[in-house]
C-alpha cells in the first residue's frame, strides 16, 4: 500500500476546490492536509422558512420502491457548453444503457445520450443536490436542493427521469449528501446542509425521517455508500477519513489508514460475496481513483490523471466495467475496463 509523503508537502500545488460549492456561503472548510489542501462543503444562500419536524411526511401517497414500466416522455433542450459556470452534484449510470448518464448540476439536470449529445432534461433549472437514481426503477429519481426561485427543496421525487418532481418530505431541507440501498430500495441515508442537523434515515421510501445516534462521526459526508449486501451497512466519506457503521448509522468508526489519504467521491460494487470499493483518494504523493478489495484498509492505484478532484463516481448497473467520473472542473470520464484506462467525453 503507498504511504502519504510527508505533512510538509504543499498540496496547494495540486489542488484547491470548492468541492461541491453550489452557492456563495461555504457551509465548511473541509480537508486540511499538510501545506493546506481546502475542500468546500456549499450551502444555499437562503435560509429555510420551516423547522416542521424531520419524521413529519408533506405527503402520504409516496408511491412504494417497486418497478413500474412505461413510457416516459422527457423534454429534452440541447445543452450546449453547459460545463461553463457550472457545478456538478450527482452522476447517475442509467439502469438498463452504460451509454447514457445523468449529471445533476446546479444549473439542472442533463442527460449525456448514446450518441454523445448533451441536454437539458425536463423544464425546471433547479440545483439538485443529493441526485440519485432508483436501483430497481429507471424512471425513478430522488433529489434535494434549492429551486431557482431560492429556498429548499425538501427531499423530492421524480416518477419520469426528470421531467416532474414532487417534495414528499422534508420541506425547508437541503440534503448535500443521499444515498439509497441497493439491497432495500425504501431505505435512504441522506445529510443536510441547512435546514436540519445530522445523518437522517429513512426506511419507508423517504416519508418519514429520523436520527440515529451517529457516534463517532461528527464531520459532514463528501459522500455516502451504501454496501449492496446489506441497508444497515454504510460509509462516509469526510476531511477526517473514511468511516463504517454497521447499524444504520447508529455508531461509527474510522476505517484503518484513511486518515491521511481521505477518500472523497466513493463508489461499491458487489463482486462474488465481496464488496469492491473504489474511490478518488487525497494520497499528496499520487491523487487519484484507487480500488480496495479489503473494506477501504489497503488501496491499489488505478488512474491519477484525473486533471482535477474526482467530485463524483459511478458503475453502470447493467455493465460493471463501465465506469464514470466528474471532476471539479466538469470534466466527464469513461472507462470501459473498470477504471483501469479512461477517455474524456466531450
Amino acid at each position: 500500500m503507498s504511504q502519504p509523503d510527508s505533512k510538509d508537502y504543499n498540496m496547494m500545488k495540486w489542488m484547491g476546490i470548492a468541492m461541491v460549492a453550489c452557492c456563495a456561503i461555504p457551509v465548511a472548510f473541509f480537508l486540511f492536509l499538510g501545506g493546506g489542501l481546502g475542500v468546500w462543503f456549499g450551502r444555499s444562500i437562503q435560509q429555510p422558512t420551516s423547522n416542521q419536524s424531520t419524521n413529519q411526511p408533506l405527503s402520504t401517497n409516496q408511491p412504494n420502491n417497486q418497478a413500474q414500466p412505461k413510457a416516459v416522455n422527457v423534454f429534452l433542450e440541447k445543452a450546449v457548453n453547459w460545463q461553463a459556470n457550472n457545478h456538478v452534484h450527482g452522476l447517475t449510470v442509467n439502469r438498463d444503457n452504460p451509454n447514457i448518464i445523468y449529471v445533476a448540476s446546479h444549473n439542472g439536470l442533463l442527460q449525456r445520450s448514446e450518441t454523445g449529445e448533451w441536454f437539458w432534461m425536463g423544464k425546471e433549472r433547479a440545483d439538485y443536490m443529493g441526485f440519485t437514481a432508483d436501483p430497481i426503477n429507471s424512471d425513478r429519481f430522488y433529489s434535494s436542493g434549492h429551486p431557482h426561485t431560492g429556498g429548499n427543496l425538501g427531499f423530492q421525487i421524480s416518477e419520469n427521469k426528470g421531467q416532474d418532481w414532487k417534495q414528499i418530505s422534508m420541506p425547508g431541507v437541503d440534503f448535500h449528501a443521499i444515498a439509497i440501498a441497493p439491497s432495500n430500495p425504501n431505505v435512504f441515508y441522506g445529510w443536510p446542509a441547512s435546514g436540519a442537523q445530522g445523518l437522517h434515515t429513512s426506511t419507508d421510501g423517504g416519508k418519514t425521517w429520523i436520527k440515529p445516534r451517529m457516534k463517532g462521526l461528527s464531520d459532514a459526508p463528501f459522500d455516502l455508500a451504501v454496501d449492496p449486501r446489506s441497508p444497515e451497512h454504510l460509509f462516509a466519506t469526510t476531511r477526517s477519513g473514511m468511516y463504517k457503521s454497521i447499524n444504520s448509522g447508529d455508531d461509527w468508526m474510522l476505517v484503518p489508514n484513511t486518515r491521511e489519504a481521505p477518500v472523497a467521491s466513493l463508489a461499491l460494487q458487489k463482486e462474488g460475496n465481496n464488496v469492491v470499493m473504489y474511490g478518488y483518494r487525497f494520497l499528496k504523493s499520487a491523487p487519484g481513483v484507487y480500488r480496495s478489495s479489503d473494506g477501504g484498509k489497503t488501496w491499489e492505484k488505478l488512474w491519477t490523471e484525473t486533471n482535477g478532484v474526482v467530485v463524483k463516481l459511478a458503475i453502470a448497473p447493467s455493465n460493471p466495467q463501465i465506469f464514470y467520473t466528474v471532476n471539479d472542473n466538469n470534466a466527464v470520464f469513461q472507462s470501459q475496463d473498470s477504471g483501469k484506462t479512461w477517455k474524456e467525453l466531450k
